[in-house]
């Protein structure tokens, strides 16, 4: 049987790193003719830097972030280091070669880069979604089984689980790189040279497809889905027979497992586009590629390097640790001449001192205050009031 070229997908089924390229399907008659390249040549890769910086920069701020204070070091944030550091590499690796092959449709990178990026991507797309569905569980058991996992939530234990996830989307994405090759094809002239995959059947091909959209999309995602629904279902059961200090503590869990849900969320969303794209293609098997379909194709790549771009925005938005370690770190940033009450026993009311009586600024009189008077300064520190596991990054 002869070997299938397949159609473009195969460069991005599971990476999203790849475009269409052309086909001998089994009802076509000849290869699938590709779009003329014109001003989006200049344009998409151009956004496909903006995406990648701002990713990567956001993507090291987490990661230096949780190694600068030591009150981030917990379990939750190891996890969440460890999806920092799969976007990153995702960026990397992955938008680069997608902005060359818009620019310069021909692959000018050789064998061994055809299929150790595109392989590589595929590692780092599995190592995020076996990441964000660990973390899922990890929640559940801080929520649900507060006690029951203290020997089971510990920082080696969430290393040993991380370092499991990155052998095992290698192992999981070996299929990849056995099939990709470098061909020469008459796609967008004469002569170019594609790299794509090359499989004995289309069935396959399409048996690789099926195995890629469950193993990094369906199953992660069901297993993150399962755990929400859970933590939720326990909060609406136990919550109100809870202590306040009990109620206190459960709302700060529910503030990190919100962020949680909030990531994987986005992440579910900004692939599908991806996805569907693929599936369609395979079923549909077009012998053309018309303007719509390639814009399509551009709009759902830059979804899914939004997802890893934008996790570290998700992070400051609703993580209040972070934002509180973010103000420690830029302080003079935060500082602000605030006016502070101060409390006087011979006044029915409060009276108002500028932050420079606290400072003992001229023209202050702050060390001479009477006992009676509290001053509060206009910059409030972070005062850690409990155990570290009880102290998360992200809420």
């Amino acid at each position: 049987m002869d070997a299938v070229t397949p159609h473009p997908t195969a460069d991005f089924t599971a990476a999203a790193g790849g475009w269409f390229s052309p086909t001998e399907s089994p009802n076509a008659t000849g290869p699938v003719e590709g779009p003329t390249l014109g001003l989006e040549a200049d344009i998409v890769p151009a956004v496909f830097a903006i995406i990648c910086i701002a990713g990567v920069a956001g993507n090291a701020f987490v990661i230096f972030m949780v190694y600068r204070f030591s009150e981030l070091k917990t379990v939750t944030n190891y996890y969440i280091v460890n999806l920092a550091v799969t976007d990153l590499a995702f960026l990397i690796c992955c938008v680069p070669f997608s902005a060359a092959k818009i620019a310069t449709p021909s692959w000018e990178f050789g064998e061994f880069l055809c299929k150790f990026v595109f392989y590589f991507m595929q590692v780092t797309v599995q190592a995020t979604c076996l990441t964000l569905a660990a973390v899922s569980i990890d929640r559940y058991l801080c929520v649900v089984k507060p006690f029951e996992s203290l020997n089971i939530r510990t920082p080696r234990t969430c290393l040993a689980i991380s370092g499991g996830i990155w052998i095992g989307s290698f192992l999981l994405s070996l299929p990849l790189p056995l099939h990709m090759e470098t061909v020469t094809h008459d796609w967008y002239g004469a002569g170019n040279i594609l790299c794509t995959e090359v499989w004995p059947s289309q069935v396959a091909r399409q048996a690789y497809m099926v195995y890629t959209f469950l193993i990094s999309y369906v199953i992660p995602l069901v297993t993150s889905m399962t755990s929400h629904s859970l933590i939720v279902r326990h909060l609406c059961v136990k919550v109100h027979i809870l202590s306040h200090i009990q109620q206190q503590a459960i709302k700060r869990k529910k503030k990190v497992t919100r962020m949680v849900a909030v990531v994987v969320g986005l992440f579910a969303l900004f692939w599908l586009p991806n996805h569907v794209m693929n599936i369609w293609w395979m079923t549909a098997q077009p012998k053309e590629i018309s303007h719509v379909v390639f814009v399509m194709k551009v709009v759902s790549l830059c979804l899914c390097y939004c997802s890893s771009a934008i996790n570290p925005f998700v992070y400051a938005i609703l993580g209040d640790n972070f934002r509180r370690c973010f103000r420690k770190l830029f302080p003079r940033c935060f500082r602000t001449n605030a006016v502070a009450p101060v409390v006087d026993n011979n006044s029915s009311g409060s009276k108002y001192l500028h932050r420079a009586r606290r400072l003992n600024l001229p023209g202050s009189s702050n060390l001479n205050s009477p006992p009676n008077r509290v001053v509060i300064p206009s910059t409030v520190q972070m005062v850690r009031a409990g155990p570290s596991h009880e102290f998360e990054l992200y809420g």
